[in-house]
C-alpha cells in the first residue's frame, strides 16, 4: 500500500493510540503519516527498576546462562543499559533472543544477534524456534518487566531449562490519562497489548464499545471481545506495517 493511498484513505479519521510514551515511536509516526487525526494517549507508563541488588547480581552473572530473552523493546533497552554498566565486553556464549523484530533490532544495535520468530511476534511463535527445543541442564534468563504472562517460562522449564526472570521495570495505570481515554470520541481504538485494552476496562465505561478496535494478535482479540469490544480487529502482529493494515481493514471492511 502506497503513501498516498494510506494518507487518501485514512484522512481525516479520527485514531486513538493508548500505549505508553515512548522516545522515538514508530507506530505513532506510521499513524501520523496517514494524514489521520491521531490522538495518543499514554494511559500506562513504564517506570524502570533503578537500583535492585537481584538484578545486579543476575546481570554480574550473564555469562553463566546459556540462552538470554527479551520480552519486549523497553525490556531491551533496560538491559542493554545494565549489561553495559557491568559488561564492558559482552560474555561469550550466550545466545541471545527476543519475542518481536523491534526488540531484535535494538539488540542489535548493542551488538546483540537475537533470532526471532517471523510472522506473529509472540511467545507461542518464538517457542517454537528450534534453539528453544532441547533445554535439559540449560539456564535460561528472562528480561521483561515485573509480572506478565507466565507461557514462556513454564515451556521452557517443561523442556528442561532452568529459568529465571530478571525484572526491569513496572507498568503503572496513569488514572487520569485513563479516564481521559475511556471517554475520548475516536473512530478507532488502537491497543498495542493484553494489557492496555484491559487497562480501559469493560467497554460499556468507555466510548468504545461499538468502535473499531485493533490489537495486535487474536489472544488480545479475545481479550477484547471479552470485555465488551464488539468491533475489534487482529493484526498478523505488532510491527507497526502491520498494526496500520489491520486500521486499514477496520475501515474498509466496516467490520
Amino acid at each position: 500500500m502506497t503513501e498516498s493511498s494510506d494518507k487518501s484513505s485514512l484522512a481525516g479519521k479520527r485514531l486513538l493510540l493508548i500505549r505508553p510514551q515512548r522516545q522515538e515511536d514508530q507506530l505513532l509516526s506510521v499513524l501520523e503519516n496517514t494524514g489521520a487525526d491521531v490522538t495518543h494517549i499514554p494511559v500506562i507508563s513504564i517506570e524502570p527498576v533503578v537500583e535492585n541488588h537481584q538484578i545486579k547480581t543476575q546481570i554480574l552473572e550473564l555469562d553463566n546462562f546459556h540462552k538470554a530473552i527479551f520480552v519486549s523493546g523497553n525490556a531491551a533497552e533496560l538491559a542493554i543499559e545494565w549489561i553495559d554498566k557491568y559488561w564492558p565486553m559482552l560474555p561469550v556464549g550466550v545466545e541471545y533472543f527476543a519475542v518481536g523484530e523491534r526488540t531484535a533490532a535494538l539488540l542489535k544495535e548493542a551488538d546483540m544477534d537475537a533470532l526471532h520468530p517471523s510472522g506473529r511476534q509472540n511467545s507461542e511463535a518464538l517457542l517454537k524456534l528450534e534453539q528453544l527445543q532441547q533445554l535439559e541442564n540449560q539456564r535460561v534468563i528472562i528480561f521483561r518487566g515485573v509480572g506478565g504472562r507466565e507461557i514462556l517460562a513454564e515451556t521452557l522449564i517443561e523442556r528442561g531449562a532452568r529459568v529465571e526472570y530478571c525484572e526491569l521495570y513496572q507498568r503503572v495505570i496513569d488514572s487520569q490519562q485513563l479516564a481521559l481515554a475511556q471517554q475520548q470520541e475516536s473512530d478507532c481504538l488502537v491497543a498495542h497489548s493484553g494489557e492496555l485494552i484491559q487497562a480501559m476496562g469493560q467497554a460499556e465505561d468507555t466510548l468504545f464499545a461499538d468502535t473499531a478496535v485493533v490489537v495486535p494478535s487474536e489472544r488480545v482479540a479475545v481479550i477484547a471481545a471479552g470485555l465488551g469490544y464488539r468491533r475489534v480487529i487482529s493484526a498478523e502482529n505488532a510491527l507497526p506495517e502491520s498494526m496500520l493494515a489491520a486500521v486499514h481493514r477496520a475501515f474498509d471492511s466496516g467490520i
